[in-house]
C-alpha cells in the first residue's frame, strides 16, 4: 500500500515583489484557490493542505483558505517553510508528500500526477519536475516521503535548506536518489508563475480567456493557445527568475 498522500500548497501574503498576490483574482476566484483546486484534481492525491505562516499579516489568507471545502489548513513560520511542512505531515498523516507552491495557478494536474506515479514506481527517494528544463515554470512539483521531510526537518541548518523546503534533500543526491521527468520540446523558458505583477498580467489574461474552463484547462490547452497567440508570453518576457542554489 502506498499510504496517504497529501498535497500540501505553501502560501503567504507578504512575498516580496508582489505583495497578496495569492489572494489576487483569476476569473473571479482568489489565485490561491485556483492552486487548490488544481491541486485536488492530481490523480493519487488523497488531502490537500496549504501551509501558511503565522502572524496578523496572514490574516486575510488564513480566512480564506479556512474558506475552502475540504481543505485543511496549518500554521507556522514565514521564514521556516520546512517546518511548514513537518507541521503539515503532523497535522493530515501524510505518508507522501507533493509539494506546490501558491504561485502556480497554471499547473497540469496531469503532470504532477505523473511525478506522482514516477515516485511510485522508480524507487526514487524524492521525484520532481526537471529544474532546468522541460515543462514550463509554473508546473513544478516535487515528492518525497513524509519520513524524509521529517528527517531534514531535524537535520537541517542552513537557512536556505530550511527557506526551501526540499534543498537539503536534491543537495543530498548520494543519500536521496532522485528522479526528474522532463519535456520535450523544452519549454521551460515560458514564465506561467506569478511572482511579479507582469506574471500576475500574462496569468489573468490566461484565466480570462479559459473562462469557464478556468479549472480544467491544461498543458494541450497552452501550447495551443501560445501556438495561436504567441504575443502573450512577451507579456512577462522581462521578468527575472531567483536561481536556485545548489
Amino acid at each position: 500500500m502506498r499510504g496517504r498522500t497529501v498535497a500540501v500548497v505553501q502560501a503567504r501574503a507578504t512575498s516580496s515583489r508582489l505583495p497578496g498576490k495569492v489572494l489576487l483574482p483569476l476569473a473571479g476566484r482568489p489565485l490561491v484557490e485556483r492552486v487548490v483546486r488544481r491541486a485536488m484534481a492530481i490523480p493519487g492525491v488523497d488531502h490537500v493542505c496549504v501551509a501558511i505562516p503565522e502572524g496578523s499579516a496572514q490574516a486575510r489568507l488564513a480566512e480564506a483558505v479556512r474558506g475552502l471545502d475540504g481543505v485543511s489548513v496549518v500554521e507556522g513560520p514565514e521564514q521556516d517553510v520546512l517546518r511548514r511542512y513537518a507541521l503539515a505531515i503532523a497535522a493530515t498523516g501524510a505518508e507522501t508528500v507533493l509539494r506546490l507552491t501558491a504561485d502556480c495557478p497554471m499547473l497540469d494536474p496531469r503532470v504532477a500526477g505523473t511525478v506522482l506515479a514516477m515516485y511510485h514506481g522508480s524507487g526514487a527517494a524524492y521525484a520532481s519536475t526537471a529544474f532546468d528544463s522541460g515543462y514550463p515554470l509554473g508546473f513544478d512539483t516535487e515528492v518525497t516521503s513524509a519520513a524524509l521531510l521529517l528527517r531534514a526537518d531535524a537535520e537541517a541548518r542552513d537557512p536556505y535548506e530550511r527557506e526551501h523546503a526540499t534543498a537539503w534533500i536534491w543537495r543530498r543526491p548520494h543519500r536521496c536518489p532522485a528522479a526528474f521527468l522532463d519535456h520535450r520540446p523544452d519549454r521551460r523558458g515560458w514564465r506561467l508563475v506569478v511572482d511579479a505583477p507582469d506574471d500576475y498580467d500574462l496569468a489573468r489574461v490566461v484565466f480570462d480567456t479559459f473562462g469557464a474552463r478556468a479549472d480544467t484547462f491544461g498543458y494541450a490547452d497552452l501550447v495551443a493557445l501560445f501556438a495561436e497567440r504567441p504575443e502573450l508570453l512577451t507579456i512577462n518576457a522581462g521578468v527575472r527568475q531567483h536561481p536556485l542554489v545548489a
